[in-house]
């Protein structure tokens, strides 16, 4: 959410010689109904929800297209596809980044680089740890049909397949991965 930072970072980044993956993990959330929503929460998820990923595409691509090579996947969420109360900002933005992850797989492929999203359900992360109680998090995990939360590595596996040259013909796809959840 750093402006100065972000721009020092994409400095950073126009330097190097090559890069062959973006991998745009950055999220923040904030619970609010719709109309109690904060201006500041809405500008700070815009910020690094979709816009340091929309700068971070925009300033790794052109390399890409010249290596005729490139793999960029966006961390979405499960609450990018559906959603509940208290999430308009955060659906918001995910729903966005599946749109930027679908125009950028277009405008892109036809120069070997294949953009995707994934989005994780349920994980075990300090935020998580941060929104929801204990008690929260054995009601929802009790309504996914594996029956628990994914750990991290579960979603990094995912991300690792399509960052990787296995990958070789998927592009703008959302892959859901959450025990479940949404299809149960």
């Amino acid at each position: 959410s750093d402006v100065a930072s972000m721009d020092a970072f994409l400095a950073a980044v126009g330097r190097e010689a090559r890069i062959d993956v973006l991998i745009n993990n950055a999220g923040i959330n904030r619970i609010n109904p719709v109309d109690a929503v904060l201006d500041e929460d809405w500008a700070a998820i815009q910020r690094v929800n979709l816009e340091a990923p929309l700068r971070l595409t925009r300033a790794v691509s052109a390399g890409m297209k010249q290596n005729s090579y490139g793999r960029i996947v966006n961390i979405a969420s499960i609450f990018g596809v559906i959603s509940k109360e208290k999430r308009a900002l955060y659906s918001m933005s995910k729903f966005g980044l599946r749109g930027l992850t679908v125009a950028s797989a277009h405008d892109l492929a036809k120069f070997g680089v294949l953009v995707n999203s994934v989005s994780p359900g349920f994980v075990r992360t300090d935020l998580t740890d941060t929104i929801l109680s204990e008690a929260d998090q054995a009601s929802l995990a009790a309504q996914v049909p594996l029956g628990r939360f994914a750990g991290p590595e579960e979603i990094s596996r995912v991300i690792v397949f399509l960052a990787s040259s296995l990958n070789s013909y998927i592009t703008g796809q959302n892959i859901v991965v959450d025990g479940g959840f949404i299809s149960g």
